[in-house]
């Protein structure tokens, strides 16, 4: 009838399609993207398969993100604070959607999003906050595991437990979110010029910088 809506199609790689590893946690992924529901989280509108691969659609928001309005907003006076709470306040409220999430019959599905940086939160040019990619989002309910020794996420925005290898929870997200808020604050990044090994190691031994 002459309807059209844009849309983002997320694919796994060609490289990887046929992995069954990588389309395990595809399919995770997807069926976690299809349930959240919630204004500060981007929307999945389908998840199937073409006949060749598995696909998710999500709908398509115009702006930026927030690591980008930051390197941007730095070459001239950086983003108000209290504008730059604000989108803080939603990345949280986003989380606490998927934190709170249950599955059909009431039990907690235990979502952790695990990679909350300022490139996964997105800001529209009409002023939306959505948290985007739960790639590696972990829930009860997932079938893929997590292999021992391998880190998932950004380490400078990493929980001292996930940087350990060790079991998460919804903290290790507050976490995240804490260290955004830090350099919010201050205005700068709070491991700038680090590499990972010494800023996993600081964050490990509690050595975090007062604000």
């Amino acid at each position: 009838a002459g309807f059209n809506k844009l849309a983002v199609i997320k694919q796994i790689r060609d490289q990887l399609a046929d992995d069954p590893e990588f389309l395990t946690m595809f399919l995770d992924e997807a069926r976690l993207a299809a349930r959240l529901n919630h204004p500060n989280v981007v929307q999945t509108n389908e998840v199937g398969e073409d006949g060749k691969r598995y696909f998710i659609c999500m709908e398509y928001l115009e702006g930026q993100p927030l690591n980008r309005i930051i390197q941007r907003a730095g070459r001239e006076s950086g983003i108000p604070l209290g504008l730059h709470l604000r989108i803080l306040i939603e990345t949280l409220a986003g989380l606490h959607h998927a934190h709170e999430l249950t599955d059909y019959d009431g039990t907690p599905l235990q979502v952790v999003h695990r990679d909350v940086t300022p490139h996964n939160v997105f800001v529209t040019y009409a002023g939306q906050v959505k948290v985007v990619d739960f790639g590696i989002a972990k829930a009860l309910s997932q079938s893929a595991e997590t292999k021992a020794g391998v880190l998932k996420g950004k380490v400078a925005y990493m929980a001292p437990e996930q940087a350990r290898g060790d079991k998460v929870d919804r903290r290790a997200d507050i976490f995240s979110v804490g260290v955004m808020m830090w350099e919010a604050l201050v205005g700068r990044r709070m491991f700038k010029g680090l590499t990972d090994v010494v800023i996993i190691q600081k964050i490990v031994n509690g050595q975090l910088q007062s604000p």
